[in-house]
């Protein structure tokens, strides 16, 4: 038998075009700092659970130019979970997920998605939400004391998807950095780092913060909103009500199809609390990341610019002058977990809480410095506040699976994760992300049928929790209206 020789092997060719197509994305050229050590695999759930989807591969392919592998329909792109897992392990920041999301912005150029993702970016370019109203909202949001869901300016939110065109640059060094690449740096040959100017304001803290509220929670969970505001102005917080906030917009789907939009439309929401002089907060992990995020990368000049030639088009300009926070930071480190524990009413004495960090509220943690990622505190720390027992499962750190659109693979991972939930005999899980509840709640239900399981640990978002140890009935804060309902906890009410 002849032995093969290298002239039999095939040749592969790089497609400078596409790399370079791919340079003049936002983040898109961090993949040539790529050196194929393999760590964004090894605690990759898509990876685990899917034996197509590798980020490694997905980084050669990239540096070997082969777009047509990667640009196609049927594409293994979508697979990824936006964990950042692949952020926290990659020792050169390359920060495969980003590289991901740059592919997959190449992709909705091409007018490539899945019906899922199409259907939510069309929700936010059309009504400014990914989480329509209508009368059914507006009555559940009624019955909790709640207005009815303020309106978003959609005719702002489409002018800054528009490009920015050379009749709307301000300046000539403006005009030589709207045309430079994506983030900034210079073509993918190069290894300098971008530079970065930080012109924030660190006021001193305040317990006066503007609040966010995001898509989901107002639309699908108001009793999630309700428990938020009563709960917080007794720990000493004032709630400002922010006018004509749209979607954050989500760091999943509608980041997949135009990052320089969805910039654009998150410095939009960060000017309305900055032009008030306020920090801004939110109740939900993917609206924290998205806002953190926004606020991290328009300390580039570059980005800043092409951000803010966007945003004259409505009168508005970034200036980076505020903070943004997760509600859960900002009671632990404006308030202080004494406080909360003097708050408490009705202790939740003996109640096994297994916990759930999701994956935005802690992770990418240079951005979010929320807690240590690895062995995070924040929520146990708490929950004991309120009297109860938090409970770590052995799965803690799995993503929920929500963002993939591949078959099955949501499902394991949730049934490997709910597994060790049930192992740990907890009464109830307790998470703060609405994305991650709706998984737990209604996702558990259709798992357990699916896979013949008795997974029945119902969830709670921790306002839930706060605002029944701190006295408000069980009745009024939604329970009722979940697929699984912490019956448990009318054992802590008094008659």
């Amino acid at each position: 038998m002849p032995t093969a020789t290298i002239e039999d092997q095939p040749i592969v060719r790089v497609n400078f075009d596409f790399r370079r197509e791919l340079a003049r994305k936002v983040e898109g050229n961090l993949s040539n700092f790529c050196y194929q050590c393999g760590a964004c695999v090894g605690d990759c759930p898509a990876a685990a659970y899917s034996g197509a989807f590798n980020p490694r591969e997905i980084m050669l392919k990239v540096l070997y130019g082969l777009g047509s592998e990667l640009l196609k329909a049927d594409s293994v792109l979508w697979y990824c979970t936006n964990c950042y897992n692949c952020h926290e392990r990659c020792p050169q920041q390359v920060k495969p997920v980003e590289v991901i999301i740059s592919l997959k912005n190449m992709l909705a150029d091409r007018g490539i998605y899945p019906n899922g993702v199409e259907k939510i970016i069309k929700a936010v370019e059309t009504t400014g939400r990914t989480t329509t109203g209508g009368s059914v909202v507006d009555r559940q949001r009624e019955q909790y004391g709640l207005p009815p869901l303020r309106a978003v300016p959609v005719e702002e939110i489409q002018k800054l998807i528009e490009p920015v065109e050379n009749g709307e640059v301000a300046s000539a060094e403006e005009a030589r950095v709207l045309h430079a690449p994506g983030d900034g740096r210079a073509d993918f040959n190069s290894s300098e780092a971008p530079a970065r100017v930080r012109t924030e304001v660190r006021a001193p803290e305040t317990k006066r913060v503007a609040f966010f509220p995001g898509c989901l929670i107002p639309a699908r969970y108001p009793a999630i909103e309700f428990a938020i505001r009563q709960t917080l102005p007794k720990l000493g917080i004032e709630i400002v009500d922010l006018q004509g906030t749209s979607c954050c917009p989500d760091p999943i789907y509608f980041k997949s199809k135009d990052k320089l939009s969805w910039l654009a439309i998150a410095a939009r929401n960060l000017t309305l609390a900055e032009e008030q002089g306020l920090d801004i907060f939110t109740n939900c992990s993917g609206c924290t990341a998205t806002l953190s995020e926004a606020h991290h990368l328009l300390e580039d000049d570059t980005l800043r610019a092409k951000t803010n030639a966007r945003l004259r088009r409505i009168g508005r300009q970034y200036l980076g002058q505020n903070r943004v926070r997760h509600i859960v930071t900002l009671v632990r480190d404006v308030v202080g977990y004494e406080a909360v524990r003097r708050s408490v009413v009705r202790p939740l004495t003996g109640l096994k809480v297994a916990i759930h960090y999701g994956c935005h509220l802690l992770k990418p943690s240079r951005i979010m410095n929320v807690d240590d990622p690895n062995n995070p505190t924040v929520l146990e720390n708490l929950v004991t506040a309120l009297g109860a027992t938090p409970v770590r499962h052995r799965n803690w750190y799995l993503c929920c699976g929500k963002a993939c659109q591949a078959e099955d693979v949501p499902a394991n991972m949730m049934r490997d994760l709910l597994s060790t939930v049930n192992a740990e005999q907890a009464d109830l899980m307790c998470l703060v992300c609405p994305t991650c509840f709706g998984q737990f709640d209604y996702g558990q239900v259709k798992i357990a049928q699916q896979f013949g399981a008795d997974f029945h640990t119902p969830p709670a978002y921790y306002f839930q929790l706060l605002a029944f140890a701190q006295g408000v009935p069980y009745d009024k804060l939604g329970f009722e209206r979940q697929r699984l309902k912490p019956e448990v906890l009318r054992r802590f009410e008094t008659t």
